[in-house]
């Protein structure tokens, strides 16, 4: 029911927050202090969970760090985005910070000054592991169900987690990561089926393997199937009773109910391999540890190079908390790639080198001109937008890649080299600003716009050199590919020896990139 004096007190309230945040970060601006963010998220992910004991017990079984798995879960869910609002507000209104956080990381708060509400932070706390315990309850009853129905023969399988549509085709010549698999040196030869979760599309078969929609986990057949649901009423009963001294414990419920289908399960029921990939990178499910000691291999692959932060002059500011990750096996990109994973890891991980990885891809064919050169940038989020991501640093900000597509076309169109300029997605949230500028070259002569979703493996094929900001994978991927390739910063602000250039040369302002433009225009055909 619509009431319209609720209604406006609501759009009210939700006005006043945003505007409170927006002040919140411009005042950590004016004291050159935007790393907090991140730096108070760092804190948290390195501070431990006291009394564990009782969470293990939980499993039974398996031999795992359940206090490392509780923390990376956590940071997923309680320390993005929603908890950088919290702590943007509480500056920016003055007010003690209130976000659902166990005592551990609001003490670890408290240490580092920041004032925190107490009671309205456990409340939040509690209410929240209610709510996930609630949700891990339905979800369960839901794959109950898929259990009892007659579930279909999959033979030797893999399984993709968290894939887009545009992920799986039916043409093998398509750039994504069902093919890259099909021709990676070291995949697995004996399976009869790829399996994945995107609900949107058929079943399908591509050569002599069977592409299937269904859910990661193997199937459970008559008493193991009793055992399992056996298995889930205790369970429900007992993280109930312990919800109310561990929160923690509104997780667990769902993540021991997989584990267990995992322990039940015949080990040929079970994946060869379970790929994951980066749109997820923090938690490691606490069912592979029971996988991978049945046989099969985790995977962990980038479908973009990690994304770690610039170095500035007084070096590298806080990072994501890539210290977390802890899978056993990684496919990397180039040496750089391995050596940055090998840095932030502690688990002596397997580290293999494959190349660029496919990820998705469009069945759109483009064409372009022979004296073309490829550029490319990132989303340009509005200021709103892009004061909630936590960036220690402001350089992703319209006015510097509008300066970044403005030199690039200046210097492209003086020595008649059509700049072919890809997008990297176009979302709501996307500068105005940013997005003017884009049309206003559009009306401009050597200026190609591609589409978003085209890959941008065809459009480095197809193209004779590749310029792109600091620091996207575009770069990376027109090396591996033997073309020139270049990041441009025309701000001076990026570092040449920053390491997330993969080695690659970081051309600083628009002499250094006309000098570079020149290197290479004798190589260019313009016929």
């Amino acid at each position: 029911m619509y009431i319209p004096v609720i209604s406006k007190l609501v759009k009210k309230k939700y006005i006043s927050k945003i505007r409170l945040r927006g002040k919140g970060y411009r005042r950590l601006k004016s004291e050159d202090r935007l790393e907090l963010l991140r730096q108070l998220k760092d804190i948290l992910t390195k501070t431990k969970l006291s009394n564990t004991i009782l969470f293990k017990s939980f499993f039974h079984q398996g031999d795992f760090d359940v206090e490392l798995s509780i923390r990376q879960y956590l940071t997923v869910r309680i320390l993005g985005l929603s908890f950088y609002k919290s702590i943007l507000y509480s500056i920016g209104s003055n007010r003690s910070l209130s976000h659902p956080l166990p005592k551990e990381w609001r003490d670890a708060l408290i240490n580092q000054g920041i004032k925190v509400n107490n009671f309205n932070s456990t409340l939040l706390w509690h209410t929240y592991g209610f709510l996930l315990w609630g949700k891990g309850v339905i979800d369960e009853l839901k794959n109950i169900y898929f259990l009892l129905k007659k579930q279909p023969n999959l033979g030797r399988y893999i399984y993709f987690a968290d894939l887009l549509s545009t992920s799986i085709s039916s043409n093998p010549k398509r750039h994504n990561i069902v093919n890259w698999y099909l021709r990676w040196k070291n995949r697995n030869i004996e399976i009869n089926s790829i399996c994945h979760s995107v609900s949107d599309i058929s079943d399908f078969k591509l050569g002599k393997v069977n592409i299937v929609q269904t859910d990661e986990l193997p199937k459970l057949m008559r008493t193991k199937l009793l055992k399992y649901i056996c298995f889930f009423i205790y369970e429900v009963i007992y993280s109930f009773i312990c919800l109310f001294f561990k929160p923690a414990f509104g997780f667990l419920l769902r993540e021991s109910m997989k584990f267990k289908r995992v322990d039940l399960a015949n080990d040929v029921d079970l994946a060869r391999d379970y790929l994951f990939n980066s749109s997820s990178p923090y938690y490691r499910p606490i069912w592979t540890y029971m996988a991978e000691d049945k046989g099969s291999r985790i995977l962990f692959y980038d479908y973009s190079t990690t994304k770690i932060n610039i170095k500035s002059k007084n070096g590298y500011l806080t990072q994501e908390p890539w210290h977390l990750m802890n899978w056993p096996h990684y496919l990397v990109w180039d040496e750089f790639h391995a050596h940055s994973i090998s840095s932030f890891n502690q688990c002596n991980p397997v580290i293999e080198n494959v190349g660029h990885i496919w990820f998705s891809s469009s069945s759109m064919a483009i064409e372009i001109p022979p004296a073309s050169i490829a550029v490319f940038d990132v989303t340009v989020f509005r200021r709103l937008e892009l004061m909630m991501k936590g960036y220690p640093e402001e350089y992703e900000t319209f006015k510097i890649f509008n300066q970044f597509l403005s030199d690039i076309y200046s210097v492209l169109n003086e020595m008649d080299i059509n700049m072919v300029h890809k997008r990297k997605r176009i979302t709501k949230g996307d500068h105005k600003g940013y997005i003017r500028r884009v049309r206003e070259l559009n009306k401009e002569l050597n200026y190609i716009e591609i589409a978003s979703d085209i890959d941008p493996l065809q459009v480095i094929q197809k193209t004779k050199a590749c310029i792109s900001i600091p620091f996207t994978s575009t770069a990376v991927i027109a090396k591996l590919e033997g073309k020139p390739s270049v990041f441009y910063d025309p701000t001076n602000i990026i570092q040449k020896d920053d390491r997330a250039a993969h080695g690659l040369p970081v051309l600083n302002g628009i002499g250094e990139l006309k000098v570079w433009v020149e290197s290479i225009k004798n190589n260019i055909d313009y016929e």
